[in-house]
């Protein structure tokens, strides 16, 4: 509780200033620098001040999450349930992330699998239009070091290391590869947040 109340005040002028040109610009005015500068924060103390600068940026981020050294959103628009692992260097788009889940090391979730439009030869690739749309994962999901998430996954899946999810996964289920296949369900058992990190 005083590490969380020690970074909530070291953030609060980051969030003020956030805040602040966000109603007057109408949109993410110094969102993407904090989060980079605050994603270079080393230690246990970094990760409280991500998660006490991100309980107040992003749509929703309680503040039982940890964000290990490197990792940073790049749209205030992704919604964060509880007790969530981020590990080093993860990159999140607009993601909807559920309770209780893991991302190991370099994993990124894009805002979907259009973000850069369509290849258009007669329109440069930095011209053509985006398009953003959140990317839902479920309660209790392990995602594998190295990973790519540009679609949904179901509660209770596994993804493997260095896998890259191109079309959704259903609940329930262990995918790995590139993209992304299904190879067998995991065994029923009941989801427990007690273990969650």
């Amino acid at each position: 509780m005083i590490a969380t109340g020690l970074a909530i005040l070291v953030v609060c002028p980051l969030v003020l200033l956030e805040r602040i040109c966000r109603a007057l610009a109408g949109r993410d005015v110094f969102f993407a620098p904090h989060a980079e500068f605050i994603g270079l924060i080393p230690g246990k103390m970094g990760s409280f001040i991500r998660n006490a600068y991100y309980h107040f940026t992003l749509r929703s981020c309680p503040l039982n999450n940890r964000f290990v050294f490197g990792t940073m959103f790049t749209h205030s628009e992704a919604e964060l349930g509880n007790e969530i692992y981020f590990g080093a260097r993860c990159i999140i788009g607009m993601a909807k992330i559920g309770d209780g889940c893991l991302l190991a090391d370099h994993v990124y979730v894009l805002s979907g699998s259009r973000q850069h439009g369509t290849p258009d030869v007669d329109i440069p690739f930095r011209e053509q239009p985006q398009e953003f749309t959140q990317v839902e994962i479920g309660r209790n999901v392990w995602i594998g070091t190295n990973s790519v998430i540009m679609a949904d996954i179901g509660d209770d899946c596994v993804i493997g290391a260095g896998s890259v999810v191109t079309k959704p996964i259903p609940a329930g289920s262990v995918a790995v590869g590139s993209p992304a296949k299904v190879i067998r369900a995991r065994a029923a058992q009941p989801t427990s947040m007690s273990g969650a990190v």
